[in-house]
């Protein structure tokens, strides 16, 4: 897939992974190179997004659970653990998949065979 400004955009967008204002692309899980890898090897730019979410999967139990529960009163704090974001970010690559599949589908085209008449 040819690499534009746009794409990069989207797909950091598809992942969550878009820079802060101020910021640059390290602070963000994947840099520019990770980005411009992920649209070179893909087919367009949801089986970019699939792939990528695939790999936040594969880093899922490295990363710091999200705040799932607060409670003022008696102090209740709950995180969701590493297997619960691994398949968030699994079921948003098959979401993304099932999208590739179907922009591949229409993006496609056909042959058509023509026969010339039979003229008098």
């Amino acid at each position: 897939m040819i690499i534009t400004d746009e794409a990069v955009r989207k797909v950091r967008r598809y992942l969550n992974e878009v820079i802060p204002a101020d910021g640059q692309a390290s602070d963000t899980g994947f840099s520019e190179q990770d980005i411009a890898d992920l649209l070179t090897d893909s087919s367009n730019i949801y089986a970019a997004a699939a792939q990528g979410w695939r790999l936040k999967a594969a880093t899922a139990s490295q990363q710091p659970g999200e705040l799932k529960k607060y409670t003022i009163g008696q102090e209740t704090y709950e995180r969701t653990t590493g297997s619960d974001y691994a398949a968030y970010c699994l079921d948003m690559a098959k979401m993304y998949d099932d999208m590739a599949a179907k922009a591949d589908n229409t993006a496609s085209s056909r042959v058509l065979s023509l026969r010339r008449p039979r003229v008098i």
